[in-house]
């Protein structure tokens, strides 16, 4: 094969390359964060997960006072701390700070055609569908990893009291 044939054959092969993973326009990003209600769905999933705030807040402070049941005082402490643990996260992810941060993710990983067809399927009615369901499975998530990380805290917990004891005999 002559030196043209060759170099004609690979220049077609990176052409091919880098025309197939183009990177989607800014307009495509938008559109797709726009037909998926990313905001829409962060601001729900955060309001769906104050239960689960309330909750660990209430297990931190029990755990902090070893009593199963708080007083009014230390539930008012423990509300305090929920609401403050919410606000945190209202503020964390704000949506003028997360906008920029799931623009540049979706350019990042997916190219052209990936974005597009996500704008197709988002843009249909099973698609919608789908991404109503989101804040749900967010919150039946964070159901389970909460209950799961209680449980490691608990073992935790008392892995620190038994070196505490091997510490205290070795005084």
């Amino acid at each position: 094969m002559s030196l043209l044939k060759k170099i004609g054959i690979g220049s077609l092969c990176i052409f091919a390359i880098t025309t197939h993973a183009q990177q989607p326009t800014e307009q495509q990003v938008t559109k797709l964060i726009q037909v998926m209600n990313v905001e829409q769905l962060l601001q729900e999933t955060v309001q769906q997960l104050k239960p689960q705030f309330d909750q660990q807040a209430n297990s931190v402070v029990k755990s902090i006072v070893k009593k199963e049941q708080l007083s009014p005082e230390q539930q008012k402490i423990a509300d305090e701390f929920a609401e403050h643990l919410f606000q945190y996260t209202l503020n964390a992810i704000a949506w003028d700070k997360m906008k920029p941060i799931y623009e540049k993710i979706y350019k990042d990983i997916y190219n052209e055609k990936e974005v597009q067809a996500q704008i197709d399927f988002y843009s249909s009615a099973i698609g919608q569908a789908i991404l109503k369901k989101t804040p749900l499975v967010a919150e039946e998530s964070m159901k389970l990893v909460n209950q799961q990380l209680m449980s490691t805290l608990q073992n935790s917990e008392k892995e620190f009291m038994e070196i505490n004891k091997k510490l205290s005999t070795l005084k």
